[in-house]
C-alpha cells in the first residue's frame, strides 16, 4: 500500500471537512467468533489517527475469513448512526476475493476505439496531474433491506438489512476531466447518445453465466473482469461529477473498498462503482461484460432464477438499475427494545432512521404511520449536506419522530386491536 495522493494541482469543488467538520475516527472493535467471543490478543480500540493505513491492516482477521484470500482484510461488522460513515464501516460489498494492488506499480489505462490519444496514467501522474474534487456521496447496494424482500420470496441475492449503505467524503479527479486530457469530449464523438464509457477492475471473477455470451467480438471465458458502462452524456456532465477516487475522509481508501482507486458515480448503486479500478474504455456502445448484464437487475417476480437463466431474461436492459431508488430506514427502535406503556402514557418514545433518493433528487419528506398508512405524520429531517453547485444532493438525510405512546392504543393501530404493533415510514 502507499501514499493514496497528496495532489497539489487546482481543485473542483469541495465540500469536505471546510464544511462538514473533521472526518469520523476509525472505531473498530474486537472481532467476535460465531459463539461472540473475543479472543486473547485482538486489538480493542484503533488509533486515533485514522490516516495511517498501516494501523487499519494490523487488526486481527475476522474468524470468517480466516483461511481464504481476505484473511488479511480488516472488516468491522458494525453501523453507523451519523452522517459521515467512519472508514471500516462503510458498506462492503465484493464479487470475489480483495486484489492486493501497490499504489507505486498499479496503473489506470484511458483507452478505447474513440480514444485517438490513449494513456497509461501512474498514481502518482493521476493525483499530481489533474484537478482535484472532495464532496460526500452515499454508497447503497441496490439490494439494501433485500432481508425483507427475502420473507416474501426468495431472491438469489445478499440477505441484506438496513446496514448496506453509508457516506464518506470522497476525494479524486472528476472523470470529464480524465477524458478531456485524452481528446474525448462533446465536440469530438460524432454520435454522443450511443456513445458509453467502460469501466474495468482489476480481480478475475468466476463467469456468472458458465458459457461465452452472446457477443461473439468479446466471449467470456472461464474468469471475467468486474465491469460495467455509463453513457457518454452523463460522463461528460459537470453536474453528475462523476469521479475516479483515491481518498475517503481524508485517508486512503480502504484495501476492502477499493485501493488505490475506485469510481464513485453520485446518485447510483454501489454496483456500479467499479472498485481497484484499471481499465477506462470509451466504445461506441454499452459495456459487454458479463456483470454488466448478469447482475444489478429487478427482473419481474414470476421470473425464477432458472427462467432469468433460460429465457435470456439477465440480456433485458429494460430491467437494469442504474439509479439509487427513493428508500427510507427504521434505524431506532432496534430488534427487541421495549417499553412499558402503562407507565409511559404520558409519554413519547423517539423512533428515527434515513432515507436517500438517486439521481441527485433532494429526500423532501419522509411521513410516518402507526395505523397501516390510514394516516401519516411528517417526522423532523436533519439535512447536513450542502447540494452542489447544480442544485444536486448525493447523500442520505437523518430524521427522528417522538411518537406519542398513547397514540397506540387508539383506533386503527396494532395494539389497539391486540395485534403487534407496525411502524411503517416512507419518503
Amino acid at each position: 500500500m502507499g501514499r493514496g495522493g497528496d495532489s497539489k494541482t487546482p481543485t473542483r469543488s469541495v465540500r469536505a471537512e471546510n464544511v462538514y467538520g473533521p472526518f469520523p475516527a476509525n472505531t473498530l472493535k474486537p472481532w467476535k467468533n460465531s459463539r461472540n467471543e473475543g479472543r486473547e490478543g485482538d486489538v480493542v480500540d484503533m488509533p486515533k489517527e485514522n490516516a495511517a493505513e498501516e494501523a487499519v491492516v494490523e487488526i486481527p482477521v475476522d474468524y470468517r475469513d480466516a483461511k481464504t484470500p481476505d484473511d488479511w482484510i480488516p472488516r468491522d461488522g458494525g453501523r453507523s448512526n451519523c452522517f459521515l460513515t467512519p472508514a471500516n464501516l462503510q458498506i462492503t460489498r465484493n464479487h470475489g476475493s480483495v486484489p492486493k494492488l501497490s499504489w507505486d506499480t498499479h496503473r489506470l489505462g484511458i483507452e478505447g476505439p474513440l480514444v485517438d490519444s490513449p494513456v497509461s496514467l501512474s498514481m502518482d501522474a493521476l493525483t499530481t496531474n489533474y484537478p482535484t474534487t472532495e464532496f460526500p456521496v452515499t454508497i447503497s447496494c441496490c439490494g439494501n433491506r433485500r432481508k425483507e424482500m427475502n420473507m416474501i420470496k426468495q431472491t438469489i441475492g445478499f440477505n441484506w438489512g438496513i446496514g448496506a449503505c453509508g457516506t464518506m467524503v470522497y476525494k479524486g479527479v472528476l472523470l470529464r476531466d480524465l477524458l478531456a486530457s485524452v481528446g474525448v469530449d462533446h465536440e469530438s464523438v460524432a454520435d454522443i447518445t450511443g456513445t458509453h464509457v467502460e469501466f474495468i477492475g482489476n480481480e478475475d471473477l468466476g463467469n456468472k453465466c458458465g458459457g461465452p455470451g452472446p457477443f461473439e467480438d468479446e466471449p467470456w471465458g472461464d474468469k471475467v473482469k468486474y465491469a460495467t458502462s455509463l453513457p457518454l452524456a452523463k460522463c461528460l456532465d459537470p453536474a453528475e461529477e462523476v469521479m475516479v477516487a483515491f481518498q475517503a475522509n481524508g485517508a486512503p481508501l480502504h484495501p476492502d473498498r477499493g485501493y488505490p482507486i475506485r469510481l464513485v458515480i453520485p446518485g447510483y448503486i454501489g454496483g456500479r462503482m467499479v472498485k481497484w479500478l484499471t481499465r477506462i474504455r470509451v466504445i461506441p456502445h454499452e459495456s459487454h461484460s458479463c456483470y454488466h448484464y448478469w447482475d444489478n437487475k429487478y427482473l419481474p417476480p414470476q421470473v425464477t432464477a432458472e427462467m432469468a437463466a433460460s429465457e435470456g431474461w439477465w440480456y433485458k436492459q429494460e430491467y437494469i438499475i442504474n439509479e439509487l431508488a427513493l428508500n427510507s430506514f427504521i434505524c431506532k427502535p432496534n430488534h427487541n427494545d421495549t417499553v412499558p406503556l402503562a407507565a409511559n402514557l404520558d409519554k413519547t418514545t423517539c423512533v428515527s432512521g434515513y432515507a436517500h433518493s438517486g439521481g441527485g433528487r433532494m429526500v423532501t419528506r419522509v411521513e410516518l404511520s402507526t395505523d397501516h398508512g390510514a394516516t401519516w405524520d411528517l417526522t423532523d429531517i436533519t439535512r447536513h449536506e450542502q447540494p452542489n453547485p447544480y442544485g444536486k444532493y448525493w447523500c442520505w438525510i437523518w430524521w427522528k419522530y417522538d411518537l406519542p405512546l398513547v397514540k397506540l392504543l387508539q383506533d386503527g393501530n396494532n395494539l389497539a386491536s391486540g395485534e403487534d404493533l407496525e411502524i411503517w415510514v416512507r419518503a
